[in-house]
């Protein structure tokens, strides 16, 4: 089973679309690490794209797909909203078992090894709620044509969809129906495009149809995660901080336009996929007049600024130059790090960084106390204290261990029962966690 992506770009050859992300950087940085991780776990990963596609990602990026398709440019005769056409499409073309896997999909292990026995595969269901009911209401209004596939979810028998992050298997025939029935949706409503939100519309020739016809059909669905989601309600599936132990991360709807996310899915590529960052960074430069910074990474440039981070934590003495860069590759995944310490029961040296500021903010004659935290290539990030935060930072104002770091806390905390005793040190190992995410401090062993 090989694994496919398609990338279409909507007959646009704009580098600085943002195809739905927070900036248009991060699309071009979330192709680079879905790919990468890829390729990393599969021996076959193809890519189906059209001519802009394939200057921007194999030309210019030079991403290892193993295989290469330019064949989507036969798409430009559709609306530029309609970007599910692409994955359809690329179904429709395939003629062995495959998983599709979209450009917002990261992985940490082979999704092959899990779904080769699979007929029909995709991410989980979905119960589709009022979010997904009023989309359909203003669509359904504006359609010359809809098939019989759709009636018992337009008439309100019906309440599921399928995500279709990742969607494939073996029963290459089913995929064939479902493409021609898809297409046929799509085409019969050439005349209704403009008069309806394309962008939506694709939920429904898409995922909306393929749960309703894999339905009708009597087929079995395998899901990689056999809990059923709410269409708006996805929780964890852009939680960095916890992979590589967290194997699947997919940054769909408010995780793309989430700047946490996407800085810290930016300062991954960094650590790991340093060559192909400083090429897209080349790209952005030539693209913007406000130069980016870090074009020259490398793995052994990568590796050198962690060394000379730690030694800074260390002396306590940190150097401006480059210290955002080197306090971001430091703290990825020092998360992990840290619940590994604290399961062990082992000590650690927690240091307060540099690179923020407190500051106060009054919203409806109510003043709040913030931190400011700076970020690379980017506006900062604020975080709001409460008193229980202002006294572990207090307490954190030199490099201390953890040990000794809880028996001061301890002294805030009077009360005897052992049950809240242990309440209190999960929320102390919950803020400590949460800070070394923020990069309000570090720690070494």
């Amino acid at each position: 089973m090989k694994i496919v992506q398609s990338f279409w770009s909507g007959n646009q050859t704009n580098f600085t679309n943002n195809y739905g992300w927070h900036n248009y950087k991060y699309n071009w940085l979330s192709w680079i690490l879905s790919c990468h991780q890829l390729v990393k776990h599969h021996k076959e990963v193809e890519l189906y794209t059209d001519r802009f596609g394939y200057d921007i990602l194999i030309t210019k990026l030079q991403l290892p797909y193993t295989k290469v398709h330019v064949v989507l440019d036969d798409l430009n005769s559709y609306h530029k909203d309609l970007w599910a056409m692409a994955k359809i499409k690329t179904f429709q073309m395939q003629d062995e078992p495959f998983l599709h896997v979209d450009g917002d999909v990261f992985v940490w292990e082979s999704l092959t090894d899990k779904f080769k026995n699979s007929n029909i595969v995709t991410q989980n269901l979905e119960i589709t709620t009022d979010y997904y009911g009023k989309m359909w209401n203003d669509i359904s209004s504006n359609l010359n044509y809809m098939p019989t596939e759709m009636a018992n979810y337009h008439n309100k028998r019906s309440n599921f969809a399928c995500n279709m992050g990742i969607v494939g298997g073996n029963d290459i025939n089913f995929f064939k129906e479902y493409t021609k029935i898809s297409i046929a949706f799509v085409d019969k409503n050439r005349d209704s495009w403009s008069s309806m939100d394309g962008f939506n519309f694709n939920i429904f020739f898409e995922q909306v149809l393929f749960y309703e016809f894999a339905k009708i059909k009597n087929n079995k669905v395998d899901f990689l995660f056999e809990e059923v989601s709410e269409d708006n309600s996805y929780k964890g599936f852009g939680d960095f901080h916890i992979v590589p132990n967290k194997t699947y991360l997919h940054l769909l709807g408010v995780f793309k336009r989430n700047a946490s996310v996407c800085k810290a899915m930016e300062v991954y590529i960094m650590k790991y996929y340093s060559e192909s960052y400083s090429k897209l960074t080349r790209l952005i430069n030539e693209a913007e007049e406000n130069q980016f910074h870090y074009d020259f990474l490398t793995p052994d440039k990568i590796l050198e600024f962690i060394a000379k981070f730690d030694n800074e934590l260390r002396t306590n003495e940190f150097s401006p130059k480059y210290f955002l860069l080197k306090r971001d590759l430091y703290n990825e995944g020092l998360s992990n790090s840290i619940e590994n310490l604290l399961t062990n029961k082992l000590d650690f040296t927690i240091v307060l960084l540099k690179g923020f500021q407190k500051k106060s903010s009054t919203i409806n004659e109510e003043e709040f106390l913030l931190l400011e935290i700076e970020e690379i290539n980017s506006a900062p990030r604020t975080y709001e204290l409460d008193e229980i935060d202002e006294i572990i930072l207090t307490e954190l104002s030199n490099p201390i261990q953890y040990f000794d770091f809880i028996s001061k806390m301890n002294v805030y905390f009077d009360d005897e029962d052992e049950e809240s005793k242990t309440e209190f040190l999960t929320l102390l190992n919950g803020r400590l966690l949460n800070y070394v995410v923020l990069k309000i401090i570090s720690i070494y062993k």
